[in-house]
């Protein structure tokens, strides 16, 4: 599968790749001497899965993007994942297009999900909200609160600037202010905030 990869990732002529390797710990070691701006990282792997590699990302590398790869879609798996830091959770079996959509929206924008994945992770999160206070959403303005629902969609900046019909450029500053107000360090916490607000709700 590893080779397949590659083969694909070489059609787009915007992606180099830099190093591969065959499990988490070889992984490790390549990342003390290479330079790279995503790791696509399977989670079933041997010696040290992808979940166990992950866990050292984040605490040696905290702004490494990484991209997970897997054939399981579970709501708490894929939760406990983007908890771990990962950017972006891909099903092995994802079209090309989806592929490259993915890689290249982390590069640019720092993250990724498809409306599926989101509303898998939206469906996990809200059995929280019985047991957790309601936070107050009167902080964010209407036009926060739009972009919001759009992020929670899994939409991209490109995509919500067409839907909403404003500049990316004022998307971006929106989302910055969003993340700033409701004080999420990631997109998982915002997720989070969404539920717990009351703005998201899929009853």
């Amino acid at each position: 599968m590893r080779k397949s990869l590659i083969a694909l990732l070489k059609e787009d002529p915007a992606i180099e790749v830099v190093a591969e390797a065959s499990n988490g710990k070889e992984l490790l070691e390549l990342m003390k001497h290479t330079e790279a701006d995503i790791i696509l990282l399977d989670i079933e792997m041997p010696v040290m899965s992808g979940a166990e590699a992950l866990d050292v990302i984040n605490k040696r590398f905290g702004d490494m993007k990484v991209i997970m790869l897997s054939m399981y879609a579970g709501v708490n798996f894929i939760s406990e994942l983007m908890s771990k830091g990962a950017r972006a959770y891909l099903p092995k079996n994802c079209d090309p297009d989806s592929f490259f959509e993915a890689i290249h929206t982390v590069y640019s924008e720092g993250y990724y999900f498809d409306k599926s994945v989101s509303e898998a992770m939206l469906r996990g999160l809200q059995k929280e909200k019985a047991i957790n206070p309601v936070l107050d959403a009167m902080s964010l303005s209407d036009r926060e609160i739009d972009i919001l629902k759009e992020i929670c969609e899994g939409k991209t900046n490109k995509q919500i600037a067409e839907s909403l019909k404003i500049s990316m450029h004022t998307v971006d500053f929106h989302r910055g202010n969003i993340y700033k107000k409701t004080k999420s360090k990631n997109l998982l916490s915002l997720l989070k905030y969404a539920i717990k607000s009351g703005i998201i709700d899929l009853n």
